[in-house]
């Protein structure tokens, strides 16, 4: 806190500081270069190096490595490779011959983005301690000039910043002498050097010990599956933090003039839409099981962690690239569980025919979620056609909002006839911007009362429909038309565009969500 200002003032400051800084590195749009390239081949730039740069699971997981969120800053034409991973120093990263798979794919002109060091320094591990002035040296050139013999281009990188503010609010440097010898070992072997632990630095002393904690993994128990115990993480990041440390690495290549900065694509100045943001995913009221190919029990239909037709994993690595993290409900909600949420779906409730022992909606859930709404939460309601899904207790839930599922399973689709279950008339709303044609089949219809209203229609059926309560809103459809099956065009034709339909229904409603509170 800062002496003589009340804490709304500081608040203020933070986001002046915030926006001044995200100004200073915004990245004008460019044609990507293919220079050093043969013919019309895709750019291609490889990372390596330890859990900061790494890629994270999505599921309940609000952590993210930076490498994680770089490609949003390059243009089509790049293909990024993150081989870096969590624990690893360079002498583990070349003891597990993690290194040697990565020279085995280079060709001339791919990049070589080296960051290591925070794993380096830990002296108690011999399968990871690396002196720095001895292995660590060795090892990054070795990186160096193996990545040349393959006529590719390195990039060293200084290892990104702890936040270890001292008692006096002063930034420390956690990283001793790691720093200092990459900084020599680019400029001995005139190699292009970004120096993230330098602007890494800087940007935490711009933002201070509190408002720097939002970059990092800062969470309270309760709001995150993965880590439900909570955590106070000073290395690793969350989304906003990750896209922060990705636009300072952007911001290093164009101050060398690398010729990958013509590759960089302009980035808002301004949080994405999902930052700070929870979709929660219900399981409870859809629950199904089955064995895997090792016969062991795994969940499926309609969940994040199902990559078949079935599952919803491509509609869940959409949402986090707009910056919100995806997460499940495996118990009948409370109002307690739901301020996990800042989004919550319901899809297909199961049926005796599906799962032995159903959960159904009762009354103090109904009512947990009522309130929930209320109070600004976003309610997605997903119902199956009559003989896959169960109408009597989903009712229950969708009334309190003025929307009711009939058991009319309308457009039947038999076997390719897509055009039966084909869209294309739509009124001017944001989730059909850009959208020529859905596919949705076997709809449940539904029937309207105050203060719910169609936003698309079909031979005076309500197909799709939307309810403001309170602070929150309601957003129902007869149809899981988000799957896998048609948003990957696995089976649907590429000319049905439920893929950007379903991209522009979760802008609008992140954008009508509210964060949830980490801290």
């Amino acid at each position: 806190m800062l002496p003589g200002h009340p804490i709304e003032h500081q608040r203020v400051i933070t986001m002046k500081t915030l926006r001044s800084f995200l100004r200073r590195i915004l990245i004008t749009v460019a044609i990507c270069s293919m220079v050093g390239l043969s013919g019309d081949r895709r750019i291609r730039i490889f990372l390596i190096g330890d859990s900061t740069m790494a890629d994270k699971n999505l599921i309940g997981n609000p952590e993210r490595g930076w490498g994680q969120v770089f490609p949003m800053f390059f243009t089509d034409g790049v293909d990024i490779e993150n081989h870096a991973r969590n624990g690893r120093s360079t002498k583990s990263f070349l003891a597990e011959g993690r290194w040697q798979a990565v020279v085995g794919k280079l060709q001339a002109g791919d990049y070589v983005f080296i960051q290591f060091g925070h794993n380096d320094s830990k002296r108690v591990d011999s399968t990871r301690f690396a002196d720095a002035r001895t292995t660590y040296r060795e090892n990054l050139l070795r990186f160096v000039n193996e990545a040349k013999g393959k006529q590719a281009v390195p990039v060293l990188l200084t290892p990104v910043t702890r936040r270890s503010f001292s008692k006096e609010g002063a930034l420390k440097d956690t990283h001793g002498e790691y720093p200092v010898v990459v900084r020599e070992l680019a400029s001995s072997e005139h190699i292009a050097l970004i120096d993230l632990q330098k602007k890494s630095m800087q940007l935490l002393e711009r933002l201070g010990p509190e408002a720097s904690k939002n970059l990092f993994l800062w969470v309270r128990p309760g709001v995150f599956s993965a880590i439900g115990n909570g955590k106070e993480d000073n290395t690793h990041f969350t989304f906003g933090g990750a896209r922060m440390m990705a636009a300072l690495v952007a911001e290093g290549l164009r101050e060398i003039s690398s010729p990958l900065a013509s590759c960089l694509k302009s980035v808002p100045d301004t949080p994405l839409v999902g930052e700070g943001k929870t979709v929660l995913l219900d399981y409870f009221y859809n629950n199904e099981w089955k064995k895997n190919a090792q016969g062991k029990p795994v969940r499926y239909h309609y969940v994040w962690e199902d990559t078949a037709n079935s599952g919803y994993s491509d509609l869940g690595s959409r949402i986090v690239k707009m910056g919100a993290s995806i997460d499940s409900l495996c118990q009948e909600p409370t109002e307690e569980l739901l301020s996990r949420a800042s989004i919550y779906i319901i899809v297909d409730p199961d049926t005796p025919l599906e799962t032995e022992t159903p959960n159904y909606a009762g009354p103090a859930a109904i009512d947990a979620i009522e309130q929930w709404v209320r109070r600004g939460g976003v309610l997605v309601l997903l119902e199956n056609d009559k003989g896959n899904s169960e109408f009597t207790h989903f009712n229950e839930i969708s009334s309190r909002f003025g929307i009711t599922f009939n058991e009319d399973s309308r457009n039947r689709v038999v076997g390719t006839a897509y055009d039966t279950g084909k869209f294309n008339s739509f009124p001017d709303h944001p989730l059909f911007r850009g959208v020529r044609q859905i596919y949705m089949k076997e709809i449940s219809t539904m029937t309207l009362k105050d203060p719910a209203r169609p936003i698309l229609t079909d031979s005076n059926h309500v197909v799709i429909a939307y309810a403001q309560v309170g602070k929150g809103s309601v957003f129902a459809v007869g149809d899981p038309w988000i799957y896998n099956e048609y948003i990957t065009h696995r089976k649907l034709p590429a000319a049905y565009e439920n893929d950007k339909a379903a991209e522009n229904l979760f802008a609008w409603l992140l954008a009508r969500a509210s964060p949830v509170r980490y801290n």
